[in-house]
Order: structure tokens, then C-alpha cells, then sequence
């Protein structure tokens, strides 16, 4: 599972860095945040699934600082640090680079992106059309 996961990452690395012209530390930084967010949407439509269909409680934030800025840079750092030490840390980057640059999937990384988007979005939207499925109260 691992390996998919470098994978994904690889190949949104290099296709960040051509598009930054070779520009290692940009491409770095922002392939990081680019597979932060589709990890953050997984979670998020996982949850929400959990919710609406299981009936499950889930109360994550209460677990949170109350200060909105301290809590959204909690959450940025629970993303972001896995990421780190999965990806960067001790220049694990390069030998991943080089491991999986020949067995890159050309379009891996940008595909889990959206689809990440797609799906979550379309969960919510779901649920905005159609509450009764999602065994919510109609309003009116």
C-alpha cells in the first residue's frame, strides 16, 4: 500500500516540476500540499459516509484548540507532518525519485487528485439534492 502511496506521490512530483521548470524545493512543497488536500478530502467524504450511512458519532474537533487559527494549523499539521517524515525526511525524496521515476504512471497523482475532489464533492451535493436518502429532515 506503501508503494502505491509513493507512487502517487512521484508522479505528481514530477509533473509539478516540469511545470515549475525543474524548480526542486517548489515542487517539493507543493506536491506536498497538493496529496495534503486529497488526503484531507478522503478523510472528510470517509466521514461523511460514516455519518450518513452508519449513524456513527463522530466528534474529531472536540479534540482541537478552540482558537479557529491554532485549530486550522492543527489540522494542517496533521496532514502535512505524515507527508514529511513519509516523504521528505532524511532526502527520502531523492531515492523515491529515482526508485519510481522509471515505473512512473504518467498521470497517477493529478487522476487521485481528482477524483478525491470529484467524489467528495459529489457526496455533498448528494446530500444537498437528496436529504431523504441521506436520512436527513426536510425543512420545510
Amino acid at each position: 500500500m506503501l508503494k502505491i502511496y509513493y507512487r502517487i506521490w512521484v508522479s505528481l512530483f514530477l509533473k509539478i516540476s516540469n511545470a515549475q521548470n525543474g524548480n526542486s524545493k517548489a515542487s517539493l512543497f507543493l506536491s506536498l500540499i497538493v496529496l495534503s488536500v486529497s488526503n484531507f478530502l478522503n478523510i472528510l467524504l470517509i466521514s461523511i459516509l460514516l455519518i450518513v450511512f452508519f449513524d456513527t458519532n463522530i466528534d474529531i474537533l472536540s479534540l482541537l484548540p478552540l482558537n479557529k487559527y491554532l485549530r486550522n494549523f492543527s489540522i494542517a499539521l496533521f496532514f502535512l507532518l505524515p507527508n514529511y517524515f513519509l516523504l521528505v525526511y532524511n532526502k527520502k525524496h531523492g531515492f523515491l525519485v529515482n526508485e519510481y521515476e522509471n515505473k512512473n504512471i504518467r498521470n497517477l497523482g493529478s487522476n487521485y487528485f481528482i477524483i478525491s475532489c470529484f467524489l467528495t464533492l459529489l457526496v455533498v451535493f448528494l446530500t444537498i439534492i437528496f436529504p431523504e436518502i441521506f436520512n436527513l429532515k426536510n425543512i420545510n
